[in-house]
């Protein structure tokens, strides 16, 4: 049986917040493809260990790219004037919806998850899942730009706004644009995680 919505919110606050902690105290002073804003942010994707789940992803929908379309990775690699945010569930988003999606007779894992949103590894279906996640622009939203009611367009085509949510690390959340203001957000974690020459990635889900 699933814990009630208000609980799981807590649970995955507390859960993100104590990780978060554990990350701060076991930094280091060497050098990382987070720290290397020369570099475009697929290529950051790619290196980054927060993100492997997602850069697996990546490698498999450019595996077909549909006929006419760019490639996923080339998409987050372009540096033609606009500038790249992505929103993308880093391994840690994944792990704690892992948390969220079991019960005491289902203990869900991280390729459920997966499994789940990207329907089995389907390269189309990755691809869309992936798109959902990637916004571009003339401007680059680090977390100085987040207000409420700020509307984005995924490259998926949809529409989302950005909302106060008081049980997400970084207060903030998405809905989709025309949503009831009660309607369940999507969680931003942790903010500017990583920033390159021609964007930015937070760790958050955008379905």
């Amino acid at each position: 049986m699933k814990l009630d919505q208000p609980i799981r919110h807590v649970c995955l606050l507390l859960i993100i917040s104590a990780s978060i902690l554990l990350q701060s105290c076991g930094e280091t002073e060497e050098t990382s493809p987070e720290d290397d804003p020369q570099e475009n942010i697929g290529t950051l994707i790619m290196q980054s260990a927060a993100f492997s789940e997602f850069a697996a992803l990546i490698t498999i929908a450019d595996r077909e790219i549909p006929q006419g379309e760019t490639g996923v990775l080339q998409m987050l690699n372009e540096s033609d004037n606009l500038e790249v945010t992505v929103f993308a569930p880093s391994n840690e988003v994944f792990e704690l919806l892992a948390v969220e999606w079991s019960s005491p007779n289902f203990q869900a894992t991280v390729a459920d998850v997966i499994d789940e949103f990207t329907h089995s590894g389907q390269p189309a279906k990755t691809r869309d899942f992936l798109l959902g996640h990637i916004f571009k622009s003339d401007e680059r939203y680090e977390r100085s730009s987040f207000q409420t009611d700020l509307s984005l367009e995924s490259e998926k085509g949809i529409w989302w706004r950005m909302i106060a949510a008081e049980n997400a690390t970084s207060g903030f959340g998405f809905v989709l644009e025309n949503s009831s203001a009660n309607a369940n957000p999507y969680f931003i974690y942790e903010t500017d995680v990583l920033t390159g020459n021609n964007g930015i990635v937070h760790a958050a889900l955008v379905n």
